[in-house]
């Protein structure tokens, strides 16, 4: 089983965005799937619970209020942590190999939020031992912003890679409506989506 984790301390990044899209790919992939939601505020499996029928399934696994989240024979587990999520958090659920991704949006707050937990990761003594392959996702995107280079200005410095940069568009937000990534929407309208998701998933392809 591979395990991705969406995680960063700072609310409203879009980490159960990321975490339900790459749950909807991988199930279209013909791929047993988990979704395992952290957060008591249960967005992910709020999707989950809107998802058509005739969608490929996906697994809810329930990991907040002392819920036991122990996920087994499923091809991929992915795991929405919650807002204020703790290097300690990350710990506690970490087991094994895990991809580790940091949504980090284009905005002030955010990138000084994305600095204090990159901080604390590199200097985590458990992050250095632990067999962990970190990737960051620019998101919700307005290219011609001035925060935009700002934070690809930042993400450069860091030692740890910019995976992708995913625009803010409005067929996240359909998709996250009708419990479906963007891969099940007309394929006319998801062109550039599609095409800024491949680095991403090319990545995911790679062991941790």
């Amino acid at each position: 089983m591979k395990q991705i984790f969406v995680a960063n301390p700072k609310g409203g990044c879009g980490k159960t965005t990321l975490a339900t899209q790459i749950a909807s790919y991988y199930a279209g992939q013909n791929q047993q799937v988990a979704l395992v939601d952290h957060d008591n505020q249960q967005s992910s499996l709020d999707w989950l619970k809107c998802r058509p029928q005739g969608c490929a399934p996906i697994d809810p696994v329930k990991a907040y209020n002392g819920y036991n989240a122990t996920v087994n024979g499923v091809d991929w587990s992915i795991h929405d942590m919650p807002a204020a999520c703790s290097l300690d958090d990350l710990k506690d659920a970490i087991v094994g190999d895990a991809y580790l991704l940091i949504p980090i949006l284009p905005s002030p707050t955010d990138i000084k939020a994305g600095v204090r937990f990159l901080m604390a990761l590199n200097r985590d003594p458990w992050f250095a031992e632990a067999n962990i392959k970190v990737g960051l996702v620019a998101n919700r995107v307005r290219s011609n912003t001035n925060y935009f280079k700002v934070l690809v200005s930042f993400l450069e410095q860091v030692n740890m890679p910019l995976i992708t940069s995913i625009r803010d568009t409005q067929n996240y937000i359909r998709a996250m409506d009708g419990g479906v990534g963007i891969f099940d929407l007309p394929p006319s309208r998801v062109v550039t989506d599609k095409e800024q998701w491949e680095p991403l998933l090319h990545w995911l392809s790679a062991s941790p």
